[in-house]
């Protein structure tokens, strides 16, 4: 063999050999596979809020964020006095081959934070995260992980005395060896925000409530509407709750919960008539059996739609016809009316046509004369890659999801406009 062939040969050994060994990031996959911590930022990453007497005044929230140090969106989690800082994820199978987890991060003040996988889990090893953009490291045998574990649970271990937030960005695993120093391109804020003002319709059509409201009288507010309505996925992260116990904690017992407190008085009652998966035809088909009998003149009923009826494929005229066909049989027993449309699934069929629900819904109000809440809108307003942090999975808001729609909601009657983010 000469010379020239053998340093070839040793050329190309080594090059293989480099080519082989090079490192790649896979970001965290839900149980299915269908979405991801990159494409959908906050999706599947919920807060475990605890029981439902920890649940209120909620203290962990998390929103899209553009202080990024990739691709120009990231979770920011905000921790309140009293949170428990615990971030939940259901994950997929992950690759055993990987070095381990891999995530960027900072924070507000110094954490302590950790992988594991649930909260009592020992020895309480962490990382500490600082207040400048960092790479964190994690490997599997450091933390004990297996593809046993159902979730991920990310920890801050401290505990949290006073406002805090922290911003999580490329979250997933590195194989087979973890990237030292890639190039990273941060990008910072500040995040565009919505006023509730600005998706809010026709509350002067709602005064003989407010006028209830005011005279401290007691009424029901009865929510038809699909599987949002119905709590559908509400309980991801916070797995201490059940769906059929979380009515106070969905968007219209939050709603209930605000007009109560703002008021100063106890009697509004919500009442839910939720069925996954039914477009607005299904519901007008139990409007009667579910709402009409047990509905008084002074009562407000909520309309909720929209998603499934343009999964279905039916048009947004098609879901106005039919939510109007709902308003006459609804006003047969009270003109007290608010209607929302929906909310989104990246890559689904509703996001080729939310302008035009937004729309739809703006045009219902004025056209019918009942309020809006353009809830489309609330997840829209910056775009597809902020849309998923509200949701559990596509398409359904967990508790804090919720909340927050119902936030954003209730100053229809209070006057008291809310920004999202906050």
């Amino acid at each position: 063999m000469s010379m020239t062939y053998r340093i070839a040969v040793a050329v190309w050994i080594v090059s293989a050999s480099a080519c082989a060994a090079e490192s790649t990031f896979t970001p965290l996959t839900h149980p299915t596979g269908e979405c991801n911590s990159e494409d959908n930022t906050g999706e599947w990453f919920r807060p475990d809020l605890g029981t439902a007497a920890d649940i209120i005044p909620l203290k962990t929230r998390v929103y899209a964020t553009k202080e990024s140090v990739t691709g120009g969106v990231a979770m920011k989690w905000i921790f309140e006095k009293g949170s428990k800082g615990l971030i939940t994820f259901e994950k997929g199978k992950l690759d055993m081959n990987a070095a381990g987890f891999t995530f960027y991060a900072k924070a507000s003040k110094p954490l302590k934070f950790r992988i594991c996988p649930n909260a009592a889990a020992e020895p309480k090893k962490g990382v500490e995260i600082g207040t400048e953009w960092k790479k964190y490291d994690i490997p599997y045998s450091e933390i004990g992980f297996t593809n046993e574990w159902w979730q991920i649970l990310f920890q801050v271990l401290d505990p949290v005395e006073e406002h805090t937030w922290l911003i999580l960005d490329r979250v997933g695993t590195e194989a087979p060896a973890f990237i030292k120093d890639p190039k990273i391109d941060p990008k910072t804020g500040p995040d565009e925000k919505l006023s509730s003002q600005d998706m809010l319709y026709g509350a002067e059509f709602l005064a003989k409530t407010l006028e209830r409201l005011k005279a401290k009288k007691p009424f029901k507010l009865i929510a038809l509407g699909d599987s949002i309505t119905a709590g559908a996925q509400t309980m991801r992260g916070t797995w201490g709750v059940k769906v059929e116990d979380g009515v106070p904690f969905r968007y219209f017992g939050t709603m209930a919960r605000i007009w109560e407190e703002e008021f100063g008085y106890k009697g509004i009652t919500p009442v839910a008539c939720g069925h996954g998966g039914w477009t607005t035809k299904q519901l007008l088909g139990v409007v009667e059996k579910d709402v009409l009998s047990q509905c008084g003149p002074d009562d407000l009923v909520i309309l909720q739609s929209g998603g499934n009826d343009i999964a279905a494929g039916a048009t947004v005229e098609q879901w106005k016809a039919d939510t109007k066909e709902l308003i006459a049989k609804v006003r047969t027993k009270t003109d007290q009316i608010l209607i929302l449309d929906t909310t989104i699934t990246l890559g689904g069929p509703v996001m080729k046509v939310t302008d035009a629900l937004s729309k739809g819904l703006k045009d219902l109000s004025a056209e019918e004369k009942v309020a809006g809440a353009d809830v489309t809108k609330l997840f829209m307003y910056r775009g597809p890659a902020y849309a998923s942090a509200l949701l559990a999975n596509g398409y359904h808001p967990d508790f804090m999801g919720h909340i927050t729609i119902g936030e954003m909601i209730a100053p229809i009657l209070t006057g008291k406009h809310q920004t999202y983010p906050e």
